[in-house]
């Protein structure tokens, strides 16, 4: 009989003390409406209620204000004045945070030496959301057109506004006249160009083939937005064959597409040994970049390896992060991991190709220059992926 541990993540969700209960609260509350209005209705008025004021109080946070840029589109309209002001603040933060722009995309990142100008294209991606706020009233034209002029240096911001006047005019969202205002303001910027790498990889090659391949799903009735420790199930022969190789006292992380709910029969497993992690100098615990492997992986040991070990080790590492004196004094850096949990959680790969895959939802109506060719402003995914970020995505 196989022994292996639940992800960190859903293991500190389910079994919430006094510390972290408020955080589940707030999540319960957002879950409960999404899951209400997605199954058959919009929810009891108390279930909005309470959505709108466990968003608010997310938003409100600097460690979950992110969490806007997943919220549903369509709740906006109509929304209380609180969570309105909240969402504005929120926006307004973000407004300083750049992201590397194919995270919200389809993950095309190319090799470091074969990125033309060494560097990843940035975006700031609240931006984009641009149009929908204008529609909702969240913000005006000449809000815009006064962020425009005082971050006029700012050319990755311009920019990403710069990419929604195609869909603003489109949709008439703002009269000519207002829109040609906000048009002046950017006209100095280039075009967006689809950058090409300097060299294709045979890894590259595989990948892009992989994109068009079609798949039969391990797990096609899989909740996507968790727990994903209900799918190990299906793949519970291919994680035997894992710890048979383990030597006795041997302790890996597995995690991958299969564990998420979006694999295939031919997906392959993540596997961190973690005696060879802790020697690492990126991913050893407590490293921001590695969060994701510590919280979202299954625990899996050798034979002589028990549960009462394994869950050891494993409050062991997530007290690297959560009971750290170095992460409680460094708000950046506790930021840095967060953003790492939902990279690994959302956008790697839900968002780059499971969603799509699982779903079959592949026609987008929004412009290529905003990502529009990818889930991000479907409200089926931003429904899945704000549960998963309001109960996983903090420290």
């Amino acid at each position: 009989m196989i022994r292996y541990l639940k992800p960190t993540i859903e293991r500190r969700y389910e079994s919430a003390d006094a510390e972290t209960n408020r955080r589940k609260k707030a999540a319960e509350d957002i879950c409960s409406f999404l899951s209400v209005s997605h199954s058959d209705s919009c929810g009891t008025s108390l279930e909005r209620e309470r959505y709108y004021s466990a968003c608010e109080e997310l938003l409100n946070e600097r460690d979950s204000e992110r969490i806007l840029l997943y919220l549903p589109l369509q709740y906006l309209a109509g929304a209380p004045e609180s969570f309105r002001k909240a969402y504005r603040n929120a926006w307004y933060r973000l407004l300083d945070v750049s992201d590397v722009r194919e995270n919200f995309h389809l993950g095309d990142c190319f090799e470091l030496d074969a990125r033309p100008d060494g560097g990843l294209e940035r975006v700031i991606k609240c931006a984009h959301l641009t149009p929908w706020l204008l529609e909702s009233g969240y913000i005006c034209m000449q809000e815009i057109a006064q962020i425009l002029d005082e971050c006029r240096e700012n050319e990755v911001l311009l920019q990403s506004f710069k990419d929604t006047w195609g869909y603003i005019r489109d949709r008439e969202i703002l009269s000519r006249e207002e829109l040609s205002l906000l048009v002046s303001k950017t006209a100095h910027l280039p075009e967006r160009r689809k950058i090409e790498p300097l060299y294709v990889s045979k890894k590259r090659l595989e990948w892009l083939a992989e994109q068009d391949r079609p798949v039969e799903l391990l797990t096609p009735k899989a909740r996507l937005e968790g727990p994903f420790s209900a799918n190990v199930e299906a793949f519970l022969e291919r994680l035997e064959e894992v710890q048979a190789q383990l030597k006795d006292t041997e302790i890996v992380l597995v995690g991958g597409s299969s564990l998420k709910g979006y694999g295939t029969a031919e997906s392959d497993f993540d596997v961190f040994s973690l005696e060879e992690l802790e020697k690492s100098n990126m991913l050893n615990p407590g490293n921001p970049h590695a969060t994701h492997v510590y919280f979202d992986m299954i625990w899996l040991g050798g034979k002589a390896v028990d549960e009462d070990c394994l869950d050891s080790v494993a409050k062991r590492t997530m007290d690297a992060y959560v009971n750290s004196a170095r992460y409680a004094n460094c708000p950046n850096l506790k930021r840095k991991a967060i953003e790492r949990l939902e990279s690994d959680l959302i956008q790697y790969r839900l968002l780059h190709k499971g969603f799509a895959r699982f779903t079959g939802i592949n026609r987008f109506d929004v412009p290529l220059v905003m990502e529009g060719d990818c889930p991000f402003y479907v409200d089926e995914f931003r429904r899945i992926a704000t549960m998963i970020y309001a109960k996983y995505v903090w420290l």
